[in-house]
C-alpha cells in the first residue's frame, strides 16, 4: 500500500509545481516592460563629455579675392598706329627688353631717321671734344656737355625704335593680350600685359566692422575654389583708409608666393582672415551650448555623476567654438552630446570621453 501512496504524492507534488511554473510563465508574459525613462533613471542618461580647458580662441572671416600680378606692367603704345605683329601669347615666359608687339613703322620712320642722324652727330661731336679736351684746348665743362648731349640723343633715339617695337617692361609671363595684329591701338592703350607669377597680389573687399579688425599682421589664407582645403598662406600688404564711394567697402592687398603657379591673375579665389587670436581663453564646443529658460549655457557632470544645468556668460562664436567669459571653470566635466536628452539633477551614464571641449 505504501508504494501507490508515495507514488500519488510525487504526482500531486509534480502538478504542483507545474501549476506554480504556469503561473509564473503567465505573470512574466502579462508584467510590462521597463519604460525607456525607467532604464534611464537606473542606469543613467548616456552622453559624452568632455573636460573644459583653456585654449586659443580664433575668429576668421571669409572673403571672395581677385587674383593679380605681384608685379605686373601694361605695354602702352605712344602713338596711334596699326599693329603689324604680336610674337607672343597669353602663357609665355617673356624677359626684360623682349619685343611683344610692332607697330607700322612708315608713319616714325621719319622720327626714327631724324633721332638717329641726331645721335649720329653728337656721337662724333664728343670724339672731337675728347680730342681737343686731351691736347687741353677745351675744358672740363664743355667736354662734360658733349657727353650729355650724345646721351640724351641715344635717348632719344632709343625711344623712337620703341614707338614701333614695343617691348616687356619686366620678366615675367603674358597674362593679356588686348588688340590683334591689323587692329589699330590708340595712344595710351595697353597692348600686352606681362606679370611676374612668382608672387602674386589677392584684392579683397570688407566692410567697416572688420576694416578696424584688420592689421598687416593679420594672418591670411588663400584658397582656390575647388582645390579642397589646401591654403597658402599670405600677407597682408596694404589697407585702405577710405571706404569706395560706390559699395562703401574698404580694399585689403595680400601678398602670397606662388612657386607652384597655381594663382593666375583674375583668377577668383577664398580669402580667409583670422581677426581674432586669443591665447588662453576657456571655451566650450558651439553644440555644447543650449538654452533653457531663456538662459544659455551647459550641463556639468559632478562627482555623483548627476548633470546639473549651468549657466554661463558667453563671448565671441566661431563655427566650432564659443569663448567662456564666466560660470564656468577649466577642469569642469561638460556634456557635449545627448545634453538635449537631460533635465536639471538626472543621472548620466558616459558611454564616451572625449580629450577637449575643443576637439568637440
Amino acid at each position: 500500500m505504501k508504494r501507490p501512496l508515495t507514488i500519488i504524492i510525487l504526482a500531486g507534488l509534480a502538478l504542483l509545481i507545474i501549476l506554480a511554473a504556469f503561473r509564473q510563465i503567465q505573470r512574466s508574459r502579462t508584467a510590462p516592460a521597463p519604460s525607456l525613462t525607467d532604464l534611464q533613471a537606473e542606469m543613467g542618461v548616456p552622453v559624452e563629455v568632455a573636460q573644459a580647458h583653456m585654449d586659443t580662441f580664433a575668429l576668421s572671416r571669409n572673403y571672395l579675392g581677385v587674383v593679380e600680378g605681384g608685379l605686373q606692367g601694361d605695354v602702352v603704345a605712344s602713338i596711334q598706329e596699326q599693329i603689324t605683329e604680336i610674337p607672343v601669347e597669353v602663357g609665355q615666359r617673356v624677359q626684360r627688353g623682349q619685343v611683344v608687339a610692332r607697330l607700322d613703322t612708315r608713319a616714325a620712320q621719319a622720327q626714327f631717321n631724324q633721332a638717329r642722324l641726331a645721335f649720329d652727330d653728337a656721337e662724333r661731336e664728343l670724339q672731337r671734344m675728347e680730342n681737343l679736351y686731351e691736347a687741353g684746348a677745351v675744358s672740363q665743362q664743355m667736354l662734360d656737355r658733349a657727353r650729355l648731349a650724345r646721351d640724351v640723343a641715344r635717348q632719344n633715339l632709343e625711344s623712337s625704335s620703341q614707338v614701333v617695337a614695343l617691348t616687356a617692361p619686366i620678366d615675367g609671363v603674358v597674362t593679356d593680350v588686348f588688340y590683334r595684329r591689323g587692329e589699330t591701338v590708340r595712344p595710351g592703350d595697353p597692348v600686352v600685359r606681362v606679370a611676374d607669377l612668382r608672387s602674386v597680389k589677392v584684392r579683397f573687399d570688407v566692410n567697416f566692422e572688420d576694416r578696424r579688425l584688420m592689421e598687416r599682421t593679420t594672418p591670411t589664407f588663400i584658397r582656390v575654389s575647388g582645390d579642397g582645403v589646401r591654403e597658402i598662406p599670405a600677407d597682408i600688404t596694404d589697407i585702405s583708409l577710405s571706404a569706395d564711394r560706390d559699395t562703401r567697402l574698404f580694399t585689403i592687398w595680400a601678398q602670397a608666393e606662388n612657386d607652384e603657379v597655381r594663382l593666375q591673375p583674375g583668377m577668383l579665389v577664398d580669402v580667409r582672415a583670422v581677426v581674432v587670436q586669443k591665447p588662453n581663453t576657456l571655451v566650450v564646443n558651439r553644440d555644447a551650448v543650449l538654452t533653457r529658460n531663456d538662459r544659455r549655457g551647459v550641463f556639468v557632470v559632478n562627482e555623483q555623476g548627476l548633470a546639473n544645468f549651468q549657466p554661463l556668460e558667453l563671448g565671441q562664436g566661431n563655427a566650432d567654438q564659443v569663448e567662456v567669459l564666466g560660470g564656468l571653470q577649466s577642469g569642469q566635466t561638460v556634456v557635449v552630446y545627448g545634453q538635449n536628452n537631460l533635465n536639471d539633477g538626472d543621472k548620466v551614464n558616459i558611454v564616451q570621453s572625449q580629450q577637449s571641449l575643443s576637439q568637440g
